[in-house]
């Protein structure tokens, strides 16, 4: 059985109405879901503009590693799902097939009201997917785009927007539809207005129920379904303010939603190609270290090998005096050695109070042939009149990932973790300097915390995050 989650998609909070439908029909499946509320409304953007924001939103879902891929926006489902389709490796599925079939079953009269964006209405994608499957269906659509605002800004429940849709429908009444569909994921969070307005008898379809119901055979049908009992969990983002989207989420969902800010602006805006090798070099002979790199590449089919694999490659001197400068030296030095991609480090301590000491000495400050027991030794000695307040320092990591004779391109990034150098040693848990760094934050030194919670503020655990989001698209690049 596959645990990876499924990822859903929306241009805002609307898609959390998918969401929840998913929660009570596949309970055993891990949820990943992304809103750009930065961005919204897509409605009225070009469907090319729409299609960029939604492959930027896909390519930060790859990266949390998804099985199946929920376009939970009509307006994206209408711009993107053909293109996703069509070069996506995993199952995507849409919103806007789904309603129709359902509009279909339910209609008596053979005349089904669609409410949608402008984007929705233009590219007149509910009637064209009704049309498939019954020519004899009348479909009158109507932009509503004073409704997705309302959602957004959490009105539900307010005087003006029992007003906004009642004006917004009033084209609708007192004709011969009997279902409507709500075309946009926001919509069902108006729900008990819409009905109110339309009235008892129109049958109102929401498409994010039908969608689930879709995305429960697939996952059948691909043998990626999560196995039964198995304890799920749903993480949420958002590209705009996570305040907002929390209260929302959690009044909806019916559970504590914490979602996490998100930047996707530097996402790629079209897929990402394959990667043009399946095997590259970390320079390094620390199995530890080699492990943890190496989970990040594996789930692109690359293959990650270590410096242990070639005993006979001479070791290139690390001469520099800046972090970069050494993980330079050894990225470039062994990939034109191996003529294979290679990604180096260098990493260490700067002490603010002696002028960033031993930056990149770190591993040898008490001199060459010393051991951890020597290095903080000296440090704590260099330290012994300064001041606690004036014992401020940081851990700097730096990767460099580079290509074969290309220097010039190397991917070069950086972590940091600050904090300060405490007089007696804390903790068991770490190595070298740890025992003596503390971090104000959590009022804890860095040997004092589970490898869990060091890795998420730690300063290689930072490096590699921005490496995560960077190297893809670094790798394919033309090299011509």
């Amino acid at each position: 059985m596959n645990t990876q989650p499924i990822g859903f998609i929306d241009s805002g909070v609307g898609g959390l109405t998918v969401v929840k439908e998913a929660r009570r029909q596949l309970p055993n499946e891990n949820i990943i879901f992304l809103g750009d509320q930065a961005r919204l409304p897509y409605g009225p953007r070009p469907a090319a503009q729409v299609r960029a924001f939604t492959w930027q939103m896909v390519n930060f879902l790859l990266r949390q590693h998804i099985k199946m891929l929920v376009v939970a926006c009509n307006t994206a489902t209408g711009a993107a799902l053909s293109d996703l389709k069509a070069k996506l490796s995993i199952p995507v599925v849409g919103v806007i097939v789904p309603g129709a079939r359902a509009a279909i079953r339910a209609t008596h009269t053979r005349h089904v009201g669609v409410i949608a964006t402008v984007g929705t209405v233009r590219s007149d994608a509910y009637a064209q997917a009704m049309h498939q499957k019954a020519t004899d269906i009348q479909v009158t659509s109507l932009a509503a785009p004073k409704l997705v605002p309302l959602v957004e800004s959490n009105e539900m429940h307010s005087a003006v927007a029992k007003r906004v849709v009642a004006e917004t429908l009033r084209p609708l009444q007192h004709t011969d539809i009997d279902t409507l569909v709500m075309g946009c994921t926001h919509y069902p969070l108006l729900k008990p207005l819409i009905q109110n307005v339309m009235g008892d008898d129109v049958t109102l379809i929401d498409s994010g129920v039908q969608t689930v119901s879709e995305v429960s055979m697939l996952l059948d049908y691909f043998g990626i379904a999560a196995a039964p009992g198995q304890t799920s969990n749903a993480q949420f983002y958002t590209t705009g303010a996570a305040k907002l989207f929390n209260v929302i989420a959690s009044d909806w969902l019916g559970l504590a939603v914490a979602a996490k800010h998100v930047d996707i602006t530097d996402e790629p805006q079209t897929v990402v190609p394959k990667l043009p090798t399946d095997t590259i070099v970390v320079a390094s002979k620390n199995p530890g270290k080699v492990k943890e790199i190496a989970a990040m590449f594996a789930t692109e089919g690359v293959t990650v090998k270590s410096l242990a694999d070639y005993p006979e490659l001479p070791d290139v001197a690390e001469t520099g005096t800046t972090f970069e400068e050494n993980a330079r030296l050894k990225a470039d030095g062994y990939a034109r050695m191996l003529e294979l991609p290679v990604l180096a480090d260098d990493s260490g301590l700067m002490v603010d109070a002696l002028g960033g000491q031993p930056g990149v000495f770190s591993a040898r400050y008490a001199g060459a042939g010393h051991n951890d027991a020597a290095n903080n030794a000296k440090l704590i000695a260099e330290l012994a009149e300064v001041p606690d307040a004036k014992r401020t320092a940081k851990f700097v990591s730096t990767l460099v990932f580079a290509k074969p004779n290309q220097p010039e391109r190397d991917l070069v990034v950086s972590g940091t973790v600050s904090g300060r150098i405490v007089g007696l040693p804390q903790g068991h848990d770490g190595f070298g300097y740890d025992p003596y760094f503390y971090v104000p934050a959590l009022g804890k030194t860095l040997a004092e915390l589970s490898p869990t919670e060091k890795n998420a503020i730690s300063h290689r655990g930072a490096a590699l995050r921005k490496l995560d989001q960077k190297w893809r698209a670094w790798y394919q690049e033309d090299e011509s």
